[in-house]
């Protein structure tokens, strides 16, 4: 691969994967190729990049820290986002595994679930209206940075921004399973929902 010919001479410390994008709709109206590359993109490139270079740290006994951008979405199921969220919430668990190993050698880990940024991630995007209502508490991207840099070392999850510390609230006060369990079956009759069934309905899908 490209990133491994580009670094052959270079002692990477400072690893970030933030490579990622969203694939909203309905999960079964998306090809299987569309659901692996989101995937791949997603988690799997991630899992590869860490592999390399934690190998490398170690190898050289080098110290240094690997950062990820999961999502505030890493913490609540999200229906319309199916692949987004899992992959998202695999980061997270990647992260928080992973961090305990390495620790010692003097690597730390972080996965960091930002709340929705304003930025081009959106566009182009299938509308979701609760996803919409979120964008509107949308934090600058110049933000970050110092908030990542910060938190390096000090923490494993790093939760930013209003939307991000709400989902994690809520995940703490309510049993999610028991909700999803009791929305599920009235789920079709959501806003939302009837915006994605109106749209595929639009489309000529089935």
């Amino acid at each position: 691969p490209a990133i491994i010919k580009a670094t052959a001479d270079v002692n990477v410390q400072i690893v970030f994967c933030n490579a990622g994008y969203i694939l909203p709709g309905f999960f079964y109206t998306k090809t299987i190729k569309q659901v692996q590359a989101n995937i791949e993109c997603n988690a799997v490139s991630a899992v590869q990049v860490t592999h390399h270079f934690l190998k490398r740290m170690m190898d050289a006994s080098l110290k240094g820290c690997f950062v990820y951008t999961s999502s505030a979405s890493a913490v609540l199921p999200s229906p319309f986002a199916v692949s987004y969220a899992s992959t998202k919430a695999f980061l997270s668990m990647f992260a928080i595994s992973l961090a305990p190993e390495v620790k010692w050698l003097g690597i730390d880990v972080l996965a960091v679930h930002p709340s929705p940024v304003a930025s081009r991630f959106y566009d182009g995007t299938v509308k979701i209206g609760m996803m919409e209502a979120f964008r509107k508490l949308a934090m600058g991207p110049d933000a970050l940075p110092d908030i990542i840099f910060a938190s390096i070392g000090r923490t494993i999850w790093k939760d930013v921004g209003p939307v991000a510390l709400g989902f994690r609230l809520l995940e703490k006060l309510v049993d999610l399973n028991a909700l999803f369990t009791l929305t599920a079956p009235i789920m079709h009759r959501m806003p939302d929902f009837q915006q994605q069934l109106a749209a595929l309905r639009s489309s000529g899908s089935s």
